[in-house]
């Protein structure tokens, strides 16, 4: 989700989490979707994430 990274400056680094914090709360039911506990494994997803 982040990257190190370095800004010239403190006003720099405010205006890059601004546009973060206005990315998130734009996306925010996104955002929701990939948090949210899941209570159910889907068998197909969970074979790709073990097979090699």
């Amino acid at each position: 989700m982040t990257y190190h990274a370095r800004y010239a400056n403190k006003a720099q680094l405010r205006q890059r989490v601004e546009h973060f914090q206005q990315e998130i709360n734009a996306q925010f039911l996104a955002l929701a979707d990939c948090l949210w506990v899941k209570k159910h494994l889907d068998p197909e997803e969970e074979k790709l994430r073990v097979s090699t």
